[in-house]
This record gives structure tokens, C-alpha cells and sequence, in this order.
């Protein structure tokens, strides 16, 4: 292949990241390795070096903090010859606690959906021609994903982008209280949040593909820090044992050749959005399909990121 850039990962310390990162390597691909502990970051870039040759550079930004953020854009805009060939919108958290970023947001929603979009947003006029992007989303955002809903895992419930980022200023009727139904309505954020960039990209001239994809459950990643750490290596054994007879479960190793599919394969080249449940393409929920929501996400994200000048 001919590389036309570096592509750049989020959350690739661990899990799904870093085994998309040392996929995308195998395949020819320089990295941007996104973390927040820059001891991590660096062991990452170090074993991608090691083991494939191809150059990995650090990418250190707490996705919670936009002014860190920010911090590590401009030293990676620093250097003025690096493109980007793809973009992997990976981090996100899932917690059951009622937590806020470093900037008053509720965290979820910070880390899952604003701080990617400070990076879409900062990053675009960085994306060579020819770019994908893949946000990494999660079949919980739809209504029909039976497996979430056997896991107690709430459907979606959109109150709105400004009262997702700040719940104080929603009505008590209209607070989204439950941490799971916060990801739930992350996860459908993300889809939305691809559909309009596509759609600002394309507008702008911009030759860029923008795909959203379920990974599917993965129980061999940090899926279980939320549940007590002695029950943990039993919820992997059994997990293991059950992935290859459930639908939408698959392991990390598979998901992230799903995902570096899209970043490399030829064939998604100049398609547009996509939503894949895997290497599956097929549509998202309905609530992902609205215009109106798609507009409403990315008009008041902007507001909320107030960036000096944004350059789609």
C-alpha cells in the first residue's frame, strides 16, 4: 500500500485500540497512539516500533480535560507536514457513577462524545484525500439489540444535546439518571456525530469517508471494571466460552480487524457514512437515521466546544 499518513487512535493504551493499532501496523500503517498516561502511550509505540517496524508516535490528551485537549492538538499540528490517513474515534468510558469532566460536563457524554468532537473538529483540514474516519460506536443505541436489552442495558432516551452535557440544567423530568442509559445515549450520539461530519466533509469539498461501527460486546477488554473485581475473571471465562454462539459478542482481536477493515479496505473508498454491526454494513436505529437529531448533536456541540475558529 501507499501510505498517506499516519492514523490516529484513541484509547489505544488497551483493549480494542491498541490491538486495532497493532492491526493497522501489520498492514502497513503508521500510528498516532492516543492515551492519557504517557507511560502507556510510549510501551504502545515502543511494541508497535518493535514488532512492525513502522513509526508510532504519541498522541497524550485526558480526553476529560478539552484544554488538554486542545494542548495536544496544537502539539501535534506542530508539525506541518503530518497528514492523517484515517481516525479512530476509540475511548469512551462506561460508568455508573454521576461524575464531570475537568470542564463541567457529565463525563460520559465528555469523554464519549465532546472530546472526539473537538478532535473532528480541530483535526479535519489535517485528513489527506482519500481519509476515513471511524467512530467506534455500540449496538446498545438501538432499541433492537437483544443482547443489550438482556443485559439491562436501557434504551436510548434523546433529551437533548446541551441537557446530555449538563443534566443541572435539564428539567428534573428530563435528567437522564441511570449510568447506563448515559452510554446508551452516547453510543447513539456517536452514530449522529458521523453522519453530520460526513455530511460537513462532504459539503466542504472534503474526500473523506465517515464510518460508525458496533464492535460488538467484548468481554475480553475493560468491559467489567464496574462490577466487583473478584467476579470479573468469571465473567471472562464464561464470556469466552459463550462469544462464539451469541450474536453481536465477539472478542477484541476480531473486532479490531473489523475496524482496521475500514480504515484499509479499498472497497469502502468513496461510499459515504456507513454503520456496521462487525463487518456487517446495515442501518443504524431509527434515532440515528434523524436529520433533526443529527443537525440538533452537532450544532450544539459546536456551541458547547466554543473553538476559536472551526475549521469545517
Amino acid at each position: 500500500m501507499t501510505n498517506q499518513g499516519h492514523v490516529l487512535i484513541t484509547g489505544a493504551t488497551g483493549g480494542l485500540g491498541r490491538r486495532t493499532a497493532l492491526n493497522l501496523a501489520s498492514r502497513g500503517f503508521d500510528l498516532l497512539i492516543g492515551g492519557r498516561r504517557p507511560d502507556a502511550v510510549d510501551a504502545v509505540c515502543q511494541e508497535i516500533r518493535a514488532k512492525t517496524g513502522r513509526d508510532a508516535r504519541p498522541f497524550v490528551a485526558d480526553l476529560a480535560d478539552l484544554a488538554d485537549v486542545r494542548r495536544a492538538v496544537e502539539v501535534l499540528k506542530a508539525d506541518e507536514g503530518l497528514r492523517l490517513h484515517g481516525f479512530v474515534a476509540n475511548a469512551g468510558i462506561n460508568t455508573l457513577r454521576d461524575q464531570r469532566s475537568k470542564d463541567g460536563y457529565e463525563l460520559t457524554f465528555a469523554v464519549n462524545v465532546l472530546s472526539h468532537q473537538l478532535l473532528l473538529l480541530e483535526l479535519a483540514d489535517r485528513l489527506a484525500a482519500g481519509a476515513r474516519v471511524v467512530i467506534v460506536s455500540s449496538g446498545v443505541h438501538d432499541p433492537d439489540n437483544r443482547l443489550a436489552r438482556r443485559f439491562g442495558i436501557p434504551m436510548p432516551d434523546w433529551i437533548g444535546t446541551r441537557a446530555l452535557a449538563l443534566p443541572e440544567e435539564a428539567p428534573e423530568t428530563h435528567r437522564t439518571l441511570d449510568g447506563r442509559q448515559r452510554y446508551s445515549n452516547s453510543k447513539l450520539a456517536n452514530v449522529l456525530q458521523a453522519r453530520a461530519l460526513q455530511r460537513q466533509l462532504r459539503e466542504s469539498g472534503g474526500d473523506v469517508d465517515v464510518f460508525a461501527i458496533d464492535p460488538g460486546l467484548m468481554v475480553d477488554t475493560d468491559l467489567a471494571r464496574e462490577i466487583p473485581a473478584i467476579l470479573r475473571p468469571i465473567l471472562r471465562v464464561i464470556g469466552r466460552l459463550l462469544t462464539p454462539f451469541v450474536d453481536n459478542m465477539r472478542l477484541s482481536p476480531v473486532a479490531a480487524g473489523h475496524v482496521a477493515d475500514l480504515i484499509s479496505d479499498p472497497k469502502w473508498s468513496g461510499t459515504g457514512f456507513a454503520y456496521f454491526d462487525g463487518d456487517h454494513r446495515r442501518p443504524p436505529s431509527p434515532d440515528a437515521l434523524r436529520d433533526d437529531l443529527r443537525d440538533e448533536l452537532w450544532r450544539e456541540s459546536v456551541q458547547l466546544l466554543k473553538p476559536a475558529e472551526a475549521p469545517i
